[in-house]
């Protein structure tokens, strides 16, 4: 009895090995070989327009899926697809495919976090950035500062879900917050596709311009906005403390 628990406990550590490997190697290296510098190319936008035109029959099921695939391999820019999005299906369109694209790509990391567990993502993204946003996310306020960090341009959010996965935060709470959250900065991508699309070059001037000076303010206040985080994690954790006391 012992030596089948232990045969289907190696057998799982393989398949958690592989699931591993295929998230940090394999699906960077296809899409690297499929589609190569047009991933972060100037022109990353206008090709993935050219790529859903082309295959028109099934463009929003290609939205979804390539949403899916940048929450998932969270170092590919979401910027492109949403500008394509809209420039296909218009603001609302845009935002509704993209936004069903995001929760399923973080119910995948958040429960493919989950499955491999917390060496694991260690392993992915780095133990230090790991265990920092780990003890945010497990403060107590966690729920707000996830939302924060989605909401704010230009606080790094890429292994949020991935984290989450391995915190003790509820899913659906979380669902929630990385969802809404998402919204504001897809809308400001969703705008300048669609706009491109009606060739309002002015309308695509003033939402660059808006969104620049929300960049630029945000990167010129990160060590604030860091510290805002931090001190949120830490009051929570003094009253925490007290109160154990």
């Amino acid at each position: 009895m012992s030596d089948n628990k232990d045969k289907s406990k190696r057998i799982f550590a393989i398949l958690k090995l592989i699931l591993l490997i295929t998230i940090v190697v394999g699906i960077p290296a296809f899409l690297y070989l499929k589609f190569g510098d047009q991933l972060f190319s100037r022109n990353a936008a206008a090709d993935m327009v050219a790529y859903l035109k082309a295959h028109q029959s099934f463009a929003a099921l290609l939205v979804i899926m390539i949403q899916v695939v940048q929450v998932v391999i969270c170092v590919l820019p979401g910027q492109p697809i949403q500008f394509a999005a809209s420039y296909m299906f218009g603001v609302f369109g845009g935002l509704a495919l993209s936004l069903i694209g995001a929760v399923i790509g973080v119910v995948i990391s958040f429960y493919t976090a989950k499955l491999l567990g917390r060496d694991a993502v260690h392993m992915i993204f780095g133990e230090e950035r790991v265990s920092d946003y780990h003890r945010k996310l497990n403060s107590g306020r966690g729920i707000m500062i996830a939302f924060l960090i989605y909401l704010i341009p230009g606080v790094p959010k890429d292994l949020v879900s991935y984290v989450a996965g391995i915190s003790e935060m509820d899913f659906l709470p979380f669902l929630l917050v990385a969802t809404v959250g998402r919204i504001p900065g897809m809308v400001g991508s969703l705008l300048v596709g669609h706009f491109f699309s009606r060739g309002n070059y002015v309308a695509i001037g003033i939402v660059c311009v808006v969104m620049g000076a929300l960049l630029l303010t945000c990167f010129i206040k990160r060590k604030t906005i860091i510290q805002l985080l931090d001190d949120m994690e830490k009051r929570k954790a003094g009253k925490g403390d007290k109160a154990d006391g």
